[in-house]
């Protein structure tokens, strides 16, 4: 302590001295009152909010390579009519395009002289409306149909690792089925099995295939080599336990990529839970016999992976999982929700879950109830229904309103702008008043905007939501979450945008319960609605982060649980600052947003707070306003880790925050 040389002056005195400096406009000064706690932080405001948009799950984190395992798709430029059985030599189809008869996902090959047809067969299909129908008729070769998983990016195959996956097929006669890991073109066949079909009813048929070669954009063929006629139900091929999260059907780089960012909560919602076709039902037992839907943003959805996979994985990684579900789900099968989800393993459904593969409860303690919605007179009838048939399943759960946003300071809670759906907190008080009546703590999901500084947009709102809500309903307990950080790019200027938002929602008090940005993740290049926002991208062989990931990061490497006052006084712009520090007052952090195209000198201050270390440690996130990372250069926007060394002069340390900078300092 005393190689620091540190004067430290009175209170009231140094104080005046910096805003005479402020005054002057020369420079930034920012005094961190540690002695004074505001509130306590929940550890849960470094979350990420996951829903199959922009196919994160479909395409993305699930560990299903192909695309269009359920052969659902209506072949490419068919509006979805139905294809009669109609026998088509394979040439003529490719003439007409390799699809004709083919499901949408998958194409039609054929070599040597064989001849053959395909079609999509609503007879007795499988699983939906439609199976996917291939046959041999003569010639010499081999005819089938390949994928190439989402968009035909291509599969990516690693040289000697296995491969796992099955075909549900059928056939009139006995038949040899192939199945290969092929080269996109097919020249090349890395790896090959066969099984056998051998009778007219639905079969399971398993096989493991190791390449002997590695390739980023091959492709999944299943082929027949002699005449014969086979229906395909469904294909399902992942990488072998290597390639997965600790055995679960989710990728493993990607699953590691999230446990690095720090997350410590995840929300399974969005706008995909809005469809009539959401259920959960339909998400639970063996995931081939799951039914796929029209779904929010694809209309072959699948349910392949769902609300209790999400949970798995949940469990597994150790963040916190918070998922929602349909509002207008029957109150019955919200009540076996909850016994599935937390029943004792004798109970009806605890006995599903038991043979769905987790035997002891989930112990779910947080789940939403619809998302962006409108709260009104009868979201609160669907609420009040559903509460009471779950709070009598469930002691403990907290639900969580599927509110939407508050871009405006409410001042009168009967009339007021700035909210897309609703103009009064008319049904926020019945809500509460019957949580408060029935001993039960009630959250409400509220979202803001992060497109770019001067964002966020609607933390005030927030702000005056929280103090409405503790007006309206005396002695209700709840909580507010934001779920959902929205924008339209994952750039730097998006990074230091959710910066200032948790940043502000940290200063915002112990109401602010759950904080997560959207999207978790995104595949490259897929963005099909304008939310091009994924924290992690990736591809079918690579997982990096873009800059608002590393926020998210360096949150939550350095949280500590208690804010505490702060003053900035700053002439040239807005710097913006929150400090912490640790329950037993021996770390002490700030960080700073500087949104500023210029570097913003600043004298710091710390008020009840004496380091014991020389050194503070700084990481430092800036660059391009609009740098994003590639696959070519996925480290061009990333945090710097420096010692500091702070040089005290009447208790002020001078520090530079870099133009366009999200800055967290550690003193210790």
């Amino acid at each position: 302590m005393a190689a620091m040389k540190q004067k430290w002056l009175p209170r009231a005195s140094l104080f005046s001295l910096l805003l005479c400096a402020a005054a002057a406009g020369q420079e930034a000064q920012v005094v961190v009152h540690a002695n004074q706690v505001t509130h306590r932080l929940s550890r849960y405001l470094t979350g990420a909010c996951i829903e199959d948009v922009n196919h994160e799950i479909y395409g993305g984190l699930y560990s299903q390579m192909i695309f269009g395992e359920s052969f659902q798709e209506p072949p490419p430029g068919d509006a979805g009519t139905i294809v009669l059985p109609n026998a088509l030599p394979a040439r003529a189809a490719e003439k007409v395009g390799p699809s004709s008869g083919v499901s949408g996902q998958w194409r039609a090959f054929h070599g040597g002289s064989t001849r053959g047809n395909y079609c999509l067969d609503r007879h007795d299909a499988f699983i939906g409306r439609q199976s996917q129908r291939v046959a041999f008729e003569a010639g010499e070769g081999e005819i089938g149909i390949e994928n190439q998983g989402l968009n035909r990016w291509g599969m990516s195959f690693v040289k000697g690792k296995p491969y796992e996956g099955y075909v549900w097929v059928r056939a009139e006669q006995p038949t040899r089925l192939f199945l290969a890991l092929e080269s996109a073109d097919g020249a090349k066949v890395y790896a090959e099995t066969h099984v056998a079909a051998k009778g007219n009813q639905w079969q399971r048929l398993n096989f493991k295939l190791t390449p002997k070669d590695s390739d980023k954009g091959g492709r999944f063929a299943i082929k027949l080599k002699a005449p014969g006629t086979i229906w395909l139900g469904h294909a399902f091929l992942q990488p072998g336990a290597w390639g997965r999260y600790k055995g679960l059907p989710v990728r493993k780089d990607a699953s590691e990529a999230l446990i690095a960012q720090g997350l410590t909560v995840l929300r399974y919602g969005g706008s995909m839970v809005n469809h009539p076709q959401y259920h959960w039902k339909n998400m639970i037992g063996a995931r081939d016999r799951r039914p796929p839907y029209q779904g929010t943003w694809y209309p072959q959805s699948s349910n392949g992976w769902g609300i209790f996979d999400f949970l798995n994985f949940c469990e597994a990684a150790g963040f916190l999982g918070i998922p929602a579900v349909n509002m207008d789900e029957a109150p019955k099968d919200m009540a076996d929700f909850m016994e599935y989800a937390n029943g004792p393993r004798d109970s009806d459904w605890g006995r599903r879950r038991a043979a769905d593969g987790h035997a002891a409860p989930y112990r779910l303690r947080y789940l939403e109830l619809g998302n962006e919605e409108a709260v009104d007179e009868a979201y609160w009838l669907k609420f009040k229904a559903l509460a009471e048939a779950m709070w009598a399943k469930d002691l403990d759960v907290i639900l969580v309103v599927g509110d939407f946003a508050y871009d405006k300071a409410i001042k009168d809670p009967y009339n007021f702008g700035g909210a897309p759906r609703i103009k009064s907190l008319a049904a926020h008080k019945k809500i509460l008043d019957f949580a408060r009546e029935h001993g039960r703590e009630v959250w409400f999901d509220v979202h803001i905007g992060t497109e770019r500084p001067p964002d966020p947009r609607g933390v005030p709102g927030v702000r005056s939501f929280a103090e409405q809500l503790g007006k309206l309903s005396p002695r209700a307990r709840y909580k507010v979450a934001v779920f959902e950080f929205n924008a339209g790019n994952h750039a730097l200027k998006r990074a230091l945008a959710n910066a200032l938002a948790i940043n502000q929602l940290e200063r915002a008090g112990d109401c602010v319960a759950v904080a997560c940005s959207a999207n978790c993740l995104q595949p490259y290049k897929q963005n099909d609605n304008g939310w091009n926002q994924g924290l992690l991208f990736l591809s079918p062989s690579q997982v990096w982060s873009q800059p608002p990931y590393y926020v998210t990061q360096m949150v939550s490497r350095n949280y500590l649980p208690l804010c505490v006052k702060t003053d900035v006084q700053y002439a040239g712009g807005t710097l913006d600052v929150t400090a912490c520090k640790s329950d037993d007052g021996k770390a002490l952090t700030l960080q700073v947003v500087n949104a500023e195209g210029a570097p913003v000198s600043a004298r710091i201050a710390l008020e009840g707070f004496l380091p014991r270390s020389p050194t503070a440690h700084v990481t430092v996130l800036a660059g391009d306003w609009d740098g994003i990372n590639t696959p070519e250069d996925p480290e061009h926007i990333k945090p710097a880790e420096s010692e500091w060394r702070p040089r005290f002069e009447d208790g002020r340390a001078p520090f530079s925050f870099p133009p366009r900078s999200f800055t967290i300092v550690r003193f210790r």
